[in-house]
């Protein structure tokens, strides 16, 4: 209980900073949308074709390089992509420009004797300017799409209907005794639905419940409710499933080790030496697989 404590606390004590020294670009842009447009403005202003075979490889990386950072930059908090995926996602991009630059300069070519032909005085700076205008319209377009995607996603948890066969076992361990509040604690059961976070797992170890807000409050408020379903694992692991209950009102019901197992674990169970975790394969029972068991308190 300590650690789901401590989790807890973790999740939703988190200090909001209050900083606003940081002046945001306009238009909800990052700082380095507005460096890769600036820096693909005047990389355009050069024209390839009257470089030096020297100067037009310093052309091409510093292109490159350009690239490379804006990437680098840009999946900067990417939670799909650790540190080695960027580095990858990023030499990607740069080996790509460099593959591509005889094509690019081709149709740099093409486009600048277009624009001549139709009496354009400066191509490069046309050129250029389009350039910057592209970038900034494509970033603009990204973040759009992230700050959509932010506005769809719940900002709390969704309410789902408790499956019958958890509720089935809730109730199996409520009814096991008339103490402890049980009554009232069977009264919450009655409206309680499932509070998922996120994407809901098809087989959990653990539900959590939600209780309408005039349910009557159960005394003790915060305490394990001392009935545990007790049943065997597929791997013959000694399990047992808990309700939990905070504030008064029905928090989760938890699936864990019983004593017998913990004490077994204690002594031969090894974490750095490959043993298994003992609860990997392990979900909610059904009521009908259990043994309800009227645990002592201390």
């Amino acid at each position: 209980m300590a650690a789901a404590g401590a989790a807890g606390t973790d999740l939703y004590d988190r200090p909001v900073s209050t900083d606003t020294s940081t002046t945001r670009p306009p238009l909800g842009l990052r700082t380095s949308d507005l460096v890769t447009a600036a820096a693909t403005g005047l990389l355009t202003l050069p024209d390839p074709a009257r470089r030096t075979p020297a100067t037009r490889f310093v052309l091409r990386t510093a292109v490159a390089g350009t690239t490379g950072a804006g990437v680098w930059l840009g999946t900067d908090g990417e939670p799909a992509l650790d540190l080695p995926g960027r580095f990858a996602f990023t030499a990607g991009a740069v080996g790509f420009v460099y593959g591509a630059a005889e094509l690019g300069e081709a149709v740099d070519r093409a486009l600048q004797r277009r624009l001549v032909r139709m009496g354009v005085r400066r191509p490069r700076l046309t050129m250029a300017l389009a350039g910057v205008g592209a970038s900034l319209a494509i970033s603009l377009l990204e973040r759009r799409a992230e700050a959509g995607e932010e506005e769809d996603a719940p900002e709390g948890p969704v309410l789902r209907p408790l499956p019958e066969p958890v509720r089935e076992l809730v109730s199996a361990i409520l009814s096991h005794t008339e103490d402890y509040d049980s009554l009232r604690l069977r009264a919450q059961l009655t409206g309680a639905r499932e509070e998922v976070w996120g994407e809901p797992e098809d087989a959990p170890r653990l539900v959590e419940l939600s209780v309408p807000e005039n349910a009557p409050l159960a005394v003790p408020h915060s305490f394990t409710f001392p009935v545990s379903a007790r049943f065997t694992s597929a791997r013959a692991v000694p399990c047992a499933a808990r309700v939990l209950v905070s504030g008064g009102r029905l928090a989760a019901v938890v699936v864990d080790l019983d004593e017998d197992a913990w004490e077994v674990l204690a002594e031969d169970w090894d974490a750095a030496g490959g043993d298994p975790d003992p609860l990997a394969d392990v979900t909610l029972p059904r009521a009908q697989d259990v043994i309800l068991v009227t645990e002592a308190r201390g």
